[in-house]
């Protein structure tokens, strides 16, 4: 089956039996074929990757001095790294992965095709783990090669202010822009096998990535900076930064940091999908 939106009810999913031969590998070619076959994956994908690729370009193309001081990009943006300007399209790339996360599993209960898909896996654990290992793996490709279009157009628009990536810690800004907006997309299908919502998924998603840093800017000073830095998507955006400050995470911890809460998440997935009625 193959969808042409992502409206919820429409969202259907192709069930993702095992192929003949059964195992690991037929489990997780099962689930590739089930996610080619939506149209949804790949609009989703190609559209954040393009929307990265141009407001990098924006970002980069209409800052003032064209590198440290200039006022282009969005609130927040760090304006003195040429690296931030041009990868400045992140949050929109992640969140629209997040929603494909969401989608691809809560789209699977609205059709009902998730029965079909147990059937055939009765433990179903391996079906969660399964899907998450190819949605990374399609998900990291597509926005990784993002990241690296949207570095090479935005460096190019700022000319002599511009960076390489042999540079101190721009190989790993770049990548670990992939490695983001990947850990959302997984935050997204963890989501949607917990609360089986396509609406409270997305919400939920929304609100612990974009609305609670916000929000922890509100607290006091004083220890304000401590709680906001554990937030998943605080922490793992450190990956990010070529330099972090003293209220950030290191690079890979706050990363690490991350992908503890997606650990915890499938878990808790896995959990509740396995004593639940499909």
């Amino acid at each position: 089956m193959s969808t042409d939106t992502l409206h919820p009810r429409s969202a259907r999913v192709a069930p993702a039996w095992r192929p003949a031969g059964g195992g690991v590998r037929g489990l997780l070619v099962g689930q590739w074929l089930a996610l080619r076959s939506l149209r949804t994956t790949w609009w989703v994908l190609g559209g954040a990757s393009v929307a990265m690729v141009l407001l990098g370009l924006l970002f980069t193309s209409t800052s003032e001095s064209g590198g440290p001081g200039g006022r282009g990009g969005p609130p927040g943006l760090d304006l003195a790294d040429p690296v931030a300007l041009s990868l400045g399209g992140y949050n929109l790339a992640a969140l629209a992965t997040g929603v494909l996360g969401v989608l691809l599993v809560t789209g699977e209960y609205t059709s009902g095709a998730v029965r079909v898909t147990f059937a055939a896996v009765p433990q179903r654990w391996p079906v969660l783990l399964g899907r998450a290992a190819v949605l990374a793996a399609v998900a990291l490709a597509t926005t990784t090669a993002a990241a690296v279009a949207a570095f090479l157009v935005g460096q190019a628009a700022l000319g002599d202010a511009g960076v390489s990536l042999a540079d101190d810690g721009v190989a790993r800004a770049v990548l670990g822009a992939g490695l983001y907006v990947t850990a959302i997309g997984l935050l997204g299908s963890a989501l949607g096998w917990l609360l089986r919502s396509t609406g409270g998924a997305i919400g939920t998603l929304f609100g612990i990535v974009f609305l609670l840093p916000v929000l922890g800017g509100l607290l006091p000073s004083s220890w304000g900076p401590d709680v906001v830095r554990w937030l998943p998507g605080q922490a793992g955006s450190s990956v990010l930064q070529r330099v972090t400050t003293a209220d950030e995470f290191a690079p890979w911890t706050g990363y690490a940091v991350l992908c503890g809460y997606l650990v915890l998440l499938f878990a808790a997935a896995v959990v509740t999908v396995r004593r639940r009625d499909a």
